[in-house]
């Protein structure tokens, strides 16, 4: 069967179910590559210019895709036409003829036509329902993938490529709307002596744990983001400073009274914070980087405190 994209995407599917792999862009492109007989770039290629690359590949599987339908719908409509015509003319033929000899070859002609444009038809049908299924089926894995890309495995919340989307879409909302948005960044204290004292499988947990109660406190319309390690960002449409500062304080008080239990052991822990709100000239990077600031002031300031700047 030829290389054609539809058929190659049916194979990478069919080759991801059977291997039980994850449907990841990086999954999804090696199978495509070893498929299609391509050389997938070095290893040591950078991450970002592999996801581009790939998705500039992918764009183009879909739109040759696309395409292979179209020319077959084209191609089907022109061969019926033709074979239409062909066996209309037989058919007036038979109409009129009185041999008995003529009559059967000329059945026999449009009987087989007849069988052709069925066979033509079927063949075509199969081949479209083929393709539109690698296309309801990559369109599906994409979308969890997408999901999958934006989310921290750990804790399920947000992670960095996630927190560029949303900080990008609520600024850009908020100064069109001349709305309020603030940001608190927030870190776990002494998260190392955690690890150190029982293990890096219960800081997991902890993690876990804090992204639970943060979540707890958190509107739908919020956003919680893991930054990195311990670091967590909250993003609060519609928020100012004293809302912010609501928010976190009741995130300390639900902390104080839901310590982490694991194995029969209860560990306390607390949290720093610096929070930011959107001025007029701002862009997601200078919230952040504010809120960052206020961090650090409160890390230096003992821990276990909220500091906020406007």
């Amino acid at each position: 069967m030829a290389q054609t994209p539809n058929v190659i995407a049916l194979a990478v599917m069919q080759r991801l179910k059977e291997t039980g792999e994850a449907p990841t862009p990086e999954n999804y492109q090696r199978v495509y590559y070893e498929i299609a007989g391509v050389q997938a770039g070095p290893p040591e290629a950078a991450e970002g210019a592999q996801n581009n690359t790939f998705c500039l590949e992918l764009l183009k599987t879909l739109r040759e895709m696309v395409q292979d339908m179209s020319e077959k719908t084209e191609s089907l409509a022109k061969d019926l036409g033709e074979k239409n015509k062909d066996l209309s003319g037989n058919v007036d033929s038979l109409k009129h003829s009185r041999d008995k000899a003529e009559i059967l070859r000329l059945l026999g002609l449009v009987v087989s036509q007849a069988g052709g444009i069925q066979n033509r038809v079927e063949a075509s049908h199969r081949e479209l329902v083929e393709t539109r299924h690698a296309l309801v089926s990559i369109q599906s894995e994409l979308s969890e993938t997408r999901q999958l890309l934006n989310e921290d495995a750990l804790t399920g919340a947000l992670n960095r490529r996630g927190l560029d989307q949303v900080l990008e879409r609520e600024v850009a909302r908020c100064q069109r709307n001349k709305a309020r948005l603030s940001l608190a960044m927030v870190d776990l204290d002494h998260f190392k002596k955690i690890n150190d004292t029982y293990g890096h499988a219960v800081g997991d947990q902890m993690l876990v744990h804090f992204t639970s109660l943060i979540r707890s406190v958190l509107r739908k319309s919020d956003a919680l983001v893991r930054y990195g390690g311990e670091e967590f960002i909250l993003v609060l449409p519609e928020t100012d400073l004293r809302g912010a500062m609501l928010v976190l304080g009741r995130l300390q008080q639900v902390m104080r009274k839901s310590p982490l239990v694991s194995e029969g052991r209860t560990i306390h822990a607390t949290f720093s914070a610096g929070v930011s709100a959107l001025r007029e000239e701002d862009n997601g990077h200078s919230l952040l980087r504010r809120a960052d600031e206020t961090l650090y002031q409160a890390k230096n300031a003992g821990r276990d405190r909220i500091i906020t700047l406007a």
